[in-house]
């Protein structure tokens, strides 16, 4: 791990991300020392420090991702987080920031692509996704609702959808959620609350490509009742199909159907 260019497991205590969650994170799929979608990923993380008024040293960034990346391991993840660093007096930052960055490289876990295969196991979460526009689509640093979240899966589910104060229905704890209803493919309105993630915006590109409608909007949660397919996706895994999920004391099967398989089968030339 490097914290400022060093290899450091710490950082000082007064670091704004720690007192208030102030900065921003991307975390990126590694596939052979390569940064898969890493010109999405890198807009979306300037865009997001612009607009936290957090400065964003791009080049030495880069130069940092080039240490941390090992050629006797190729394959990974990659998590970079931009803090506003330390200063300021209470919630009032300082005038002139000095930004803390972080790059780390993680092992993929052993059972990702054969969940890919298979697909997963679902259920509703209680705890709900907080809504606030102005923050709406930035993967900042305050992730408290998806650890409260993750908290109510139990053993053997590998995600929880959570859904915001009016019981639509915005993303998984750490994915973004598609269905498929009489032959067109849906996904949740997220103008006030969730995160606009990096794989939603490719797998409605590649919905399109495939001539089927993709409609974005609020989605109730009985809508996934009558879906003939359900998957999630994030720019680590990939998609994802979901076999089941329960809610409610039931649970709903589906079918890794051909939509899901086909754009599996496209992701492949771009991740």
């Amino acid at each position: 791990m490097l914290v400022n260019g060093q290899p450091q497991d710490h950082l000082p205590i007064s670091d704004r991300g720690l007192h208030y969650g102030d900065g921003v994170f991307e975390t990126i799929r590694v596939r052979d020392n390569k940064l898969l979608l890493w010109d999405k990923h890198l807009a979306r993380l300037t865009d997001s420090c612009a607009r936290l008024c957090i400065p964003c040293a791009v080049d030495k960034l880069k130069e940092e991702i080039a240490q941390v990346l090992n050629p006797t391991n190729p394959h990974g993840i990659l998590k970079i987080i931009v803090t506003r660093g330390s200063g300021g007096r209470g919630y009032f930052p300082p005038d002139t920031p000095s930004a803390t960055r972080i790059v780390q490289l993680h092992s993929l876990p052993p059972d990702y692509d054969l969940k890919a295969i298979n697909g997963i196991r679902a259920m509703i979460c209680t705890h709900p996704a907080s809504s606030n526009s102005a923050l709406a689509g930035i993967k900042h640093l305050n992730r408290i609702d998806q650890v409260m979240a993750s908290m109510e899966l139990s053993e053997g589910m590998d995600e929880g959808f959570m859904c915001n104060e009016s019981g639509y229905l915005i993303e998984g704890t750490k994915s973004n959620v598609f269905f498929v209803e009489k032959g067109a493919v849906i996904t949740p309105d997220l103008t006030s609350s969730g995160v606009a993630g990096i794989m939603r915006a490719v797998v409605i590109d590649l919905v399109k490509q495939m001539k089927m409608d993709v409609t974005v909007r609020n989605v109730a949660l009985g809508d996934i009742r009558n879906a003939s397919e359900l998957f999630v996706c994030n720019s680590v895994f990939g998609i994802w199909p979901v076999a089941s999920i329960e809610w409610a004391g039931d649970e709903l099967q589906f079918d890794a159907g051909n939509t899901t398989r086909t754009l599996q089968s496209l992701l492949r030339s771009v991740f």
